[in-house]
């Protein structure tokens, strides 16, 4: 089915875990009723998380969407062919779907974490490195979730052992490489972030009606580069009643949801939504 995308108005670009989706049990079921009434209303509702596309694909198709979704913290956007009005320069076939790629592959960020590490004397510990039975152990994956977790492409999360590791963190910040804190890890990356790609995306919306609102919803630190793009940036309150102090100190005034995760979640597009008259 052909997206119609004439009359859009309004995007809105959510996180995942601990947004979306439960941050413990991973279940979307708080948030669907809003999810259902944003497809009602012809609402884009794109995707972006630190998840790989073997774990968006699956979820994105059982939520029935159609929009683009942006995979491990902005390394590339995935949408379908038809989905925009014209054709999107640089944007490759892969499968089902057209690809943006914008950061660099995980066969180069895997060597410089590791040299990294070992020419600072800090012990780390890399999806790499993992086993599926380890990964699923700090998630709460199951083994199939957890083996689709660790098809990493663009981005490398990664725990660190030891207290002093602001030396290796600037070591490879001044090569150019992106560092950023999610929920469980930390994660590596080179070229793009969750910012970049969100920026691309919304400029691609605007090609369709120039004065497209954008309105984003995270809650960790991952999620600043992204909320700092749109319009009505939103932080979702975390399980221990917090908000995420590295979005509060950079984005003085963002609106905070009363309620956690995805109640969370919909108390916000509940108010857009409302705001909008939709």
């Amino acid at each position: 089915m052909r997206v119609i995308l004439n009359s859009i108005e309004l995007v809105i670009i959510t996180d995942l875990d601990g947004t979306l989706l439960d941050q413990q049990t991973y279940s979307y079921q708080a948030s669907l009723p809003m999810l259902r009434r944003l497809q009602s209303s012809r609402i884009p509702l794109v995707l972006c998380s630190s998840k790989t596309r073997s774990e968006m694909e699956p979820l994105w198709r059982e939520l029935e969407l159609k929009d683009p979704f942006i995979v491990e913290n902005g390394g590339a956007i995935f949408f379908l062919p038809d989905y925009f009005p014209f054709t999107v320069e640089n944007a490759k076939v892969r499968g089902n779907f057209h690809i943006l790629e914008l950061s660099q592959r995980i066969d180069v960020l895997r060597p410089a974490l590791l040299e990294a590490a070992q020419n600072h004397h800090v012990s780390i510990r890399s999806f790499g490195e993992m086993t599926i039975q380890e990964i699923s152990q700090m998630t709460g994956l199951s083994r199939k979730n957890a083996q689709a977790a660790s098809e990493r492409e663009y981005d490398e999360p990664f725990m660190v052992r030891q207290i002093n590791y602001g030396r290796l963190f600037t070591a490879l910040r001044t090569k150019g490489f992106k560092i950023t804190q999610g929920d469980r890890f930390f994660h590596l990356s080179r070229g793009s972030d969750k910012g970049k790609a969100t920026q691309k995306l919304i400029e691609l919306y605007q090609r369709v009606n120039p004065s497209v609102r954008s309105v984003g919803l995270g809650n960790a630190g991952h999620d600043l580069a992204m909320l700092r793009v749109v319009n009505t940036p939103i932080l979702v309150r975390n399980p221990d009643r917090s908000w995420d102090s590295t979005i509060t100190q950079n984005l003085a005034g963002i609106k905070k949801t009363m309620k956690i995760g995805p109640e969370g979640w919909s108390e916000a597009v509940a108010e857009i939504l409302k705001a909008g008259a939709c």
